[in-house]
């Protein structure tokens, strides 16, 4: 065993040791296979995918640097512990749900999941849902022809729930609005307004709403679409969450462009002390906080005080992985014009 990869702070040696019971017994097919005539190893057994072990022990053996798990082949006919899970997992809706869940992890493998259940499944709810996840996996590769595809599919089934209705018409206008198509994201935006049935999803709408307003130069409709949905989410949300630090984030910048600068810089500092408060001090949510406020005070010709607050940022972008090339290139840009001011 020692001469193994060696533990490090990241990586941890495991030795797993599979027990089989004597009794073990399945009707149609056992779950291993006997494969000792293929190999010179006389105590070679070939587990099927899916087979379930329930884990007994977790020790450590200093002597060998290794954690050693004591496992034991689960047998389904003689056991009841996970009967409640094979029935949620043979519930269409729940295959949904698990789905839903893969998406978050690894879009990949929900995308192949969701074309499965497609296949699968006739039920109009189900495949609603699959075609909705499957808009949201290929928006999530940027694949946004595809996602479009999907998430018209999804609407073309008629969804009479108001909220999932809602959901497809704003995620059909952010992909307009990755697209430029300013026009059909204020379209659908504005009818997932009138769909919406829950307060964070309509904050989430007019959030949009203000991101497009602010694309056309419309800063007043902007603004007010930020301070819907600041309002909505002060009603619904903890007092120190990360949206409100965002929406302070963005109302400055409203203001900014505004030219008010005062507002602005009041709204940016806000949401840089949050973002300090919630997030390391060198995210790059904090490193865009100090680029902001550097922005501002540049429009006021406080110069020595941009500089300040860009050159934080600056230090905060070099230390990303992966590197935002564009937030640097802006970054130097601005560092830039600021010393030529200063000279």
């Amino acid at each position: 065993m020692r001469r193994n990869i060696s533990s490090t702070d990241s990586i941890q040696r495991i030795l797993f040791e599979i027990k089989i019971p004597s009794d073990y017994t399945f009707q149609k097919n056992r779950p291993f296979i006997d494969i000792t005539h293929y190999t010179s190893d006389k105590n070679t057994i070939l587990f099927f995918i899916g087979s379930i072990f329930r884990i007994d022990k977790v020790v450590f053996d200093i002597n060998n640097d290794c954690w050693i798990i004591p496992v034991t082949l689960y047998d389904e006919r003689k056991n009841d512990d996970f009967s409640q899970i094979f029935t949620f997992l043979n519930d269409n809706n729940s295959s949904i749900t698990l789905a839903n869940l893969l998406r978050q992890i690894s879009p990949n493998s929900a995308e192949q999941f969701y074309k499965h259940l497609l296949k699968e499944n006739s039920e109009s709810f189900s495949k609603l849902e699959c075609y909705r996840g499957l808009g949201l996996c290929s928006y999530s590769h940027e694949d946004y022809e595809q996602a479009l595809m999907y998430f018209e599919k999804a609407l073309e089934m008629k969804p009479n729930d108001k909220l999932i209705k809602s959901s497809l018409h704003n995620s059909i206008g952010l992909v307009y609005a990755q697209q430029d198509d300013i026009d059909q994201a204020y379209i659908h935006f504005s009818e997932a307004l009138k769909t919406s049935s829950l307060p964070l999803n309509t904050a989430c709408v007019h959030h949009n709403l203000a991101l497009i307003s602010g694309k056309q130069g419309l800063y007043d409709e902007e603004l007010d679409h930020y301070q819907e949905a600041f309002q909505i989410r002060t009603d619904q949300l903890p007092s120190n969450h990360l949206q409100l630090a965002s929406l302070y984030n963005n109302i400055g910048i409203a203001y900014s462009d505004m030219h008010k600068h005062d507002k602005a810089l009041s709204n940016l500092k806000k949401a840089l002390e949050m973002r300090l408060k919630l997030l390391s001090e060198n995210h790059i949510d904090v490193a865009r906080s100090y680029a902001n406020i550097g922005t501002v005070y540049a429009k006021t010709e406080e110069f020595n005080m941009a500089l300040e607050y860009f050159n934080k940022a600056q230090n905060l972008f070099e230390k990303q992985q992966p590197t935002p090339e564009q937030d640097i290139k802006l970054i130097n840009k601005n560092i830039k014009i600021v010393n030529d001011k200063l000279r």
